[in-house]
């Protein structure tokens, strides 16, 4: 539980410092996750069924991330998209380690592979020619937070504030930091259009 805390906050500070150097506007979301970070969470052992299934399609949509992430480090042909492609791997593979801990405490079986759209959508991309990478990744990439951040908000609407179970804490923040993300890769979408 510890080493779970300590692994959201150095994510939070790994997103602190990026969100510094990079050249758009942050939104203000990283004090209010940070803030919900050093609340303190209530033990707990068990899911109700929806929440098990939410924590099996969170662990596709983070490794649909990664994967995402990875195509950008490779294929990206300006800094900006290979920079924004690591913070994606970087982000979202400590997600899926942070899955892989909640899922031994709530004995939760997580998927061995991406759901099929999520796949479909890393294979899309995987395929574009390099004269077309640049522009469909962030459309890509969009699309793809704007689909996490609905079955995230959807996932998280009945949570009580005062509910800081630790996968809900998770999920909360989690919401927060894929608004953000999808903000920013919004912004850097129509930077790269104009």
């Amino acid at each position: 539980m510890k080493n779970l805390w300590m692994a959201a906050t150095l994510v939070m500070g790994g997103i602190a410092f990026a969100s510094c150097s990079s050249e758009t506007q942050e939104t203000d979301t990283t004090a209010n996750v940070d803030t919900e970070l050093n609340a303190t969470a209530v033990a707990d052992s068990t899911l109700n069924e929806d929440k098990r299934e939410f924590m099996g399609k969170a662990y596709s949509i983070s490794t649909q991330q990664v994967e995402l992430g990875k195509l950008a480090v490779e294929k990206g042909t300006t800094d900006q998209i290979r920079n924004y492609g690591q913070q994606m791997v970087d982000l979202y593979s400590k997600k899926l380690e942070e899955l892989q801990d909640m899922s031994g405490q709530y004995s939760v079986t997580l998927p061995q592979q991406m759901e099929e759209d999520h796949a479909g959508r890393v294979q899309e991309l995987r395929d574009k020619n390099t004269d077309e990478f640049d522009r469909a990744y962030w459309d890509t990439v969009v699309d793809a937070h704007k689909d996490a951040l609905s079955v995230f908000e959807d996932n998280v609407k009945d949570i009580e504030e005062t509910d800081n179970t630790t996968f809900n804490l998770w999920a909360r923040n989690t919401t927060k930091e894929i608004r953000a993300q999808m903000e920013n890769a919004m912004r850097f979408r129509q930077g790269s259009r104009n």
